[in-house]
């Protein structure tokens, strides 16, 4: 069968359940949304109920227009259908089509655009940072970081900070993005709240990433400094412990006097770490108070028995 009518025919099937739908539950989050660098989508997204039977037909045209190789012109297609209705999906797939034909500006066009009509959209947002960063348009990304966190719940608000350095994980200029965030996050450095814990330690991971390790000693020891339980400056300290940085075992062993209850896994960090620098004493002292904290905790039984 003849491809075009192959894709008419089954975009055409799916008109009368489309324009009978009155709701629709909230769209999943896009791939674009994660912190990894998006994906486009090479399969139509599901056309939205609010298209009208023009709009449909504009929806169908564009991504018949696509499966003919015409990337260019279903994207134009598909975008002024987002402006017409408004509606994300279409945005989002205007953009997927611009990364799927290799069109960069087209889709930070698209992200832009959505993120104009949509304001209070993390997910346009988080387009908008990620096609910046596959663009690398690093000094761009200033306010969309922002907008990231102000733009989370309350309740997101630590997470969202924590994940901000994985936007850069694969951009060269380590350095610069250091910088950037930091930026980005100056209102939460200055403060003394969890959300400047999550700062000081996203801003001391990208610092260590770029190879600034006494920069992100300081990150790590300020975000202690507020929160001096809160597990995330002693995870970069345990990966920053070397015996030419005393400070960062200094910083692990405060925390687990500090906490109450300190999290297994960074106990049991920690005696791998005393173990490769063959202090094997003292490992043996933090797994004993792994196996008597959490008897149910198999790892440290194995290493304790090996």
């Amino acid at each position: 069968m003849n491809p075009f009518f192959s894709v008419f025919s089954a975009l055409c099937l799916a008109v009368p359940a489309v324009l009978a739908q009155n709701t629709q539950s909230a769209p999943p989050e896009p791939a674009a949304a994660q912190p990894n660098a998006p994906a486009a989508s090479a399969i139509a997204a599901p056309v939205p109920s609010s298209l009208d039977g023009e709009l449909f037909y504009q929806v169908l045209i564009g991504e018949i227009t696509l499966r003919n190789g015409d990337a260019p012109a279903s994207f134009a297609l598909i975008l002024d259908a987002a402006r017409k209705t408004g509606d994300a999906n279409l945005y989002q797939r205007a953009a997927d089509i611009a990364l799927q034909s290799r069109s960069g500006d087209a889709a930070l066009q698209a992200a832009r655009a959505w993120r104009q009509a949509q304001p209070d959209s993390r997910e346009a947002n988080r387009y908008v940072l990620q096609v910046l960063v596959a663009l690398n348009r690093l000094t761009e990304t200033v306010d969309p970081l922002k907008a990231d966190v102000q733009l989370a719940t309350p309740a997101e608000r630590t997470l969202a900070i924590t994940n901000l350095p994985r936007y850069f994980a694969r951009v060269a200029d380590k350095k610069l993005a250091a910088e950037l965030l930091e930026q980005a996050l100056a209102a939460e450095l200055k403060a003394s709240t969890p959300e400047s814990t999550a700062a000081w330690t996203a801003v001391g991971r990208m610092r260590l990433a770029a190879g600034d390790l006494p920069g992100a000693m300081l990150a790590a020891e300020r975000g202690q400094a507020i929160s001096p339980q809160a597990e995330a400056p002693a995870l970069l300290a345990l990966e920053l412990m070397d015996p030419k940085m005393p400070r960062a075992e200094a910083l692990v062993q405060k925390y687990l006097s500090a906490s109450a209850a300190p999290l297994p896994e960074i106990r049991m960090a920690y005696a791998r770490a005393l173990l490769d620098m063959q202090r094997y004493a003292e490992a043996s002292t933090q797994l004993r108070v792994v196996t008597r904290d959490k008897p149910d905790y198999p790892e440290g039984w194995l290493v304790l028995g090996s």
